[in-house]
C-alpha cells in the first residue's frame, strides 16, 4: 500500500459540508473522505463532521482507530455543547473537539495550531496581516484626524503582503485574514492580497505589483465617513443609506489626491473601483475605454473579496461559485471577461508551502 504524501488533511464529512472546502489550503491538499469506505489506515491527520448518533459512522471510527499509525492526529467537530457528542469524540481517541460545521477557517485554525506547537509559527501570513492591519487602521485614523496618510507606511505593508503571497500563496493568505480579522478591515486585506496575486501570477512589472497592492490597502479609506450603523447593518441598506455609502470612493479619492504624494493610478482605482464596463457603476458611470486595467482588476479584486466574504447577510461563496459569478458579470458586459479567467487561473493555483507534517503531528521529533 502506497503511502499519502505528507502534506496531506483527510477530511470526513456530510455532502452539505463538502463544498465549502477548498481542495488544498495554506500549502496542504485536502482530501475529502468517501464516506461509505473504510478510512485509510495511513491517514496522519483526520478531521471529521459526521452523525457521532449514525452505528455505521461510529463503526467505520473505531476501526480506523485500531489501525490508525502511532502520532496520527484525530479532530471531530460536534453539535455546540452537546454533551453526548463529546463524550463519543472523547471515547474515540479525539483531542480537544471543534464546533459543527468543518469550515475552511477551522481548517486553517488547525492547521495554525500545529504549526504553533510544532514551533513552526515563522511560517505563515500572520506577521504580514497583522502589518497590513495597523496599516489600516492607521490610514483610517490619519482620515478621521484631517492628517496625511503615511504612504510609506502603506508601501512598506504591501511589499510585505507581496513577499508573503509570493512565498506562502493566496490561499493561505486568504485563510490567515478569515481567522484573525473582521468586517472592512478583513474585506480590505482580502482584496489587496487578491489583488497582489494577480499582479504576481500574471506577470505584471515589480512597480505594477506595488501599485495594485498599495491600492488595495486604499480604495476603502473613504469608509471612514460612512457611520457604523450602516456600514455594519445586518440587512439590506435602504435607498438613501446606499447613497451613503456611495460616497466613499469619492471621499477616499479628495483625500488622497489633496495629499500629492499618490500615484495616479492608484487615485483612479480609488475613486472608480466600482465601475463597471458598460457605464452602470459609480461614482462617474464610466465606460470601458475609460477605465484603465489597474481599475479593472480592482474592482474584480474587490467583488472577489466581498463574495468570499462571510457577513451577517449572506454565506461565505467557494472560490469557484465567486467565479462564476464574476463570469456571468464579463458576460453582462459589466466586467472583463479575460480578467475574470486569468484570476480564475490564480485563485485555483495551490500553495506553495510544504511544511512536513510528519513533523506537525510529532513536534517533538
Amino acid at each position: 500500500m502506497s503511502e499519502e504524501p505528507d502534506n496531506v488533511i483527510h477530511i470526513l464529512c456530510d455532502e452539505d459540508h463538502r463544498h465549502l472546502l477548498p481542495s488544498a489550503l495554506m500549502g496542504f491538499e485536502l482530501h475529502l473522505l468517501d464516506p461509505q469506505k473504510p478510512i485509510p489506515a495511513d491517514t496522519m491527520f483526520l478531521m471529521v463532521d459526521v452523525d457521532l448518533k449514525n452505528p455505521d459512522m461510529l463503526s467505520r471510527l473505531r476501526a480506523f482507530r485500531k489501525v490508525s499509525q502511532r502520532g496520527s492526529d484525530l479532530v471531530i467537530a460536534i453539535g455546540k455543547n452537546d454533551l453526548q457528542d463529546e463524550l463519543q469524540a472523547t471515547a474515540l481517541g479525539a483531542k480537544k473537539p471543534i464546533v459543527k460545521p468543518i469550515s475552511e477557517k477551522s481548517v486553517a485554525t488547525y492547521i495554525e495550531q500545529r504549526r504553533t506547537a510544532a514551533g513552526m509559527t515563522g511560517k505563515t501570513a500572520t506577521a504580514a496581516a497583522e502589518i497590513g492591519a495597523k496599516a489600516i487602521k492607521d490610514s483610517f485614523d490619519e482620515f478621521k484626524n484631517d492628517t496625511a496618510i503615511d504612504v510609506d507606511k502603506i508601501s512598506e505593508a504591501g511589499r510585505n503582503i507581496a513577499a508573503s503571497i509570493a512565498d506562502l500563496g493566496i490561499s493561505e493568505w486568504l485563510s490567515t485574514v478569515r481567522i484573525y480579522h473582521q468586517s472592512t478591515f478583513q474585506h480590505i486585506l482580502l482584496v489587496t492580497g487578491i489583488a497582489c496575486a494577480f499582479a504576481q501570477n500574471t506577470g505584471m512589472s515589480k512597480a505594477d505589483i506595488a501599485k495594485l497592492t498599495q491600492a488595495g490597502l486604499l480604495h476603502d479609506v473613504g469608509k471612514v465617513s460612512i457611520p457604523d450603523a450602516i456600514l455594519d447593518k445586518p440587512g439590506k441598506l435602504t435607498a438613501e443609506e446606499f447613497e451613503i455609502v456611495k460616497r466613499h470612493p469619492v471621499d477616499g479619492f479628495n483625500k488622497l489626491f489633496a495629499q500629492g504624494n499618490i500615484d495616479a493610478s492608484i487615485l483612479h482605482g480609488v475613486k472608480h473601483h466600482h465601475e463597471y464596463l458598460d457605464g452602470s457603476g459609480y461614482p462617474d458611470g464610466l465606460t470601458a475605454d475609460q477605465i484603465p486595467d489597474l481599475t479593472r482588476i480592482l474592482t474584480i479584486c474587490d467583488i472577489m473579496g466581498a463574495l468570499l466574504e462571510e457577513r451577517s447577510y449572506k454565506p461565505r461563496f467557494s472560490v469557484a461559485k465567486s467565479i462564476e459569478i464574476l463570469k456571468e458579470m464579463g458576460k453582462e458586459g459589466k466586467l472583463e471577461r479575460a480578467l475574470v479567467l486569468a484570476l480564475e487561473t490564480v485563485m485555483k493555483k495551490p500553495g506553495s508551502t510544504r511544511s512536513n507534517l510528519t513533523k506537525l503531528a510529532n513536534p517533538s521529533s
